[in-house]
């Protein structure tokens, strides 16, 4: 039994969602399939911007909701026999009708509650299933649609709900032994629900998560995650044209890639497949192919050259400097709890050598919040001048090299300082955990694309216009 998982851009025009039912419908035909989908490319986008303009007292919503309900009708004429249709329509005037209630109740409160939220957002899902079940139906092809909500336990954290896996696992695993061996399942991907039965999300991009915690939950033999790309690259394609195809790349280097600023797995994605040892492929709609990336349990080593460079954008550093080192203990520990009870996810700290100072680097998003919140909790400390100065340095980037092994760091450290002096690219502050496959290092913001594109061609050995001669190269 394998999953296999369909995004966004996947299913994006009626000509390509009849390509992935075809690819469905060849995956069935040799192995017990289970299908996750997301919505059609931009549904999801526009149902928040139906939200924002409702929950604001502004009609604008009604013409979304027109849209979404225009572009369902056309794949509707596309991609289903005529004769399946009338009955296609039925089922999805029945849930335009439940969405427009929806957001016509948030436009007459003028308010929209995050549980509220995700019972919409979560719509796209719903339609492209419904979609996807009935055009299989009208190739006479049998199908049918499980709704995720049944089968995923969350907590009540809506908008990035938290799964409850023992609960979920079994859920799954009683579900699949009653599912009809010659039928397709389609499930719904990004929801879940909490334990009052209120639908939740699992987190933008969150349908490879529901793909792989099935696939977890009921050891599948695979999960292969469709996209539109041919699998996990060297970079970002849209900053080094010569970025490669990887073949292959260990769960941990995967993991890696997904917090650290790769876009094509979901940061949550491997940890449900890696405890049962279940590897996930990554595919391209678009080019089906190609073998892709595959992610599994790998011996790294042996490797001698790195497997992937990537980069967060839109960083700050928030510093906080001690004048009376006696107290330093007690305000860390109190600056620790105000980050929990902000929940402001934090890429990294960095502290000073004699402990009198200590930098924390966030998300930009989080400058305002975090800086008045500090401000606010050390006023008497501020005033007795035990700390001296709070300030911030905004338009950082965390460049990271992934997928180094333990018998080779300190070369490829090496390296990377070189290529970095080499082309006059300042490394801000460099992180090196001893346990970890990567190195990462801070850069200001106009210096990243640069830095992605020299460290490339250094341990990819692809030629690139010379940054080092030629001051016209754009780098962004």
């Amino acid at each position: 039994m394998k999953v296999i998982k369909f995004g966004g851009t996947s299913i994006g025009t009626p000509d390509l969602f009849l390509r992935v039912a075809e690819i469905i419908s060849g995956r069935f035909k040799k192995e017990f399939t289970i299908v996750v989908l997301s919505a059609i490319g931009g549904i999801t986008d526009k149902l928040i911007n139906a939200i924002e303009f409702s929950s604001s007292g502004n009609q604008k919503y009604i013409g979304i909701l027109e849209e979404i309900k225009s572009i369902h009708y056309v794949f509707l004429s596309k991609v289903i026999a005529v004769n399946n249709q009338h009955q296609t329509k039925d089922q999805l005037d029945k849930l335009f009708s439940e969405l427009e209630n929806k957001l016509k109740g948030v436009f007459l409160l003028q308010e929209c509650s995050d549980r509220i939220s995700d019972s919409i957002v979560t719509f796209g899902e719903l339609l492209s299933s419904t979609l996807l079940v009935e055009s299989l139906k009208s190739q006479g092809i049998n199908s049918e649609f499980h709704n995720a909500k049944k089968l995923i336990r969350t907590n009540s954290n809506y908008g990035d709900a938290d799964v409850s896996f023992s609960v979920t696992n079994q859920l799954l695993q009683e579900w699949y032994t009653g599912l009809n061996q010659n039928q397709i399942p389609a499930v719904n991907g990004f929801t879940g629900s909490d334990e009052n039965g209120y639908v939740t999300s699992l987190g933008r991009s969150g349908s490879d998560f529901t793909a792989t915690i099935i696939g977890g939950a009921l050891n599948a033999s695979i999960v292969e995650i469709w996209t539109d790309v041919d699998g996990v690259l060297s970079a970002d394609p849209k900053v080094v044209s010569s970025a490669i195809t990887l073949n292959r790349l260990s769960y941990n280097e995967a993991s890696s890639l997904a917090v650290l600023g790769g876009k094509v797995i979901h940061p949550k994605t491997i940890a449900p497949v890696e405890k049962q040892n279940v590897p996930i492929s990554i595919l391209n709609t678009f080019n089906p192919k190609v073998k892709g990336t595959f992610i599994g349990n790998a011996d790294n080593q042996n490797d001698v050259e790195i497997k992937t460079i990537t980069f967060l954008k839109n960083l700050l550093s928030i510093s906080i400097y001690e004048t009376e080192s006696i107290y330093g203990q007690k305000i860390y520990a109190r600056l620790f709890g105000l980050l929990a009870q902000l929940e402001i996810p934090i890429i990294t700290i960095i502290k000073s050598a004699n402990g009198q100072s200590m930098s924390i680097i966030v998300q930009s998003e989080f400058e305002h919040l975090f800086l008045e919140k500090i401000k606010s909790e050390f006023i008497p400390e501020i005033e007795k001048n035990f700390i001296g100065n709070i300030n911030s340095r905004n338009n950082l980037s965390l460049v990271s090299v992934i997928g180094i092994s333990q018998n080779v760091k300190s070369l490829i450290v090496r390296r990377i300082h070189d290529v970095l002096d080499n082309y006059g690219i300042h490394s801000l502050i460099f992180l090196d955990d001893p346990y970890s496959l990567n190195i990462s290092f801070i850069v200001d913001a106009p210096e990243v694309e640069k830095t992605v594109n020299v460290l490339h061609e250094e341990f990819f050995g692809e030629s690139i216009t010379s940054v080092k001669e030629s001051k016209a190269v754009n780098f962004g």
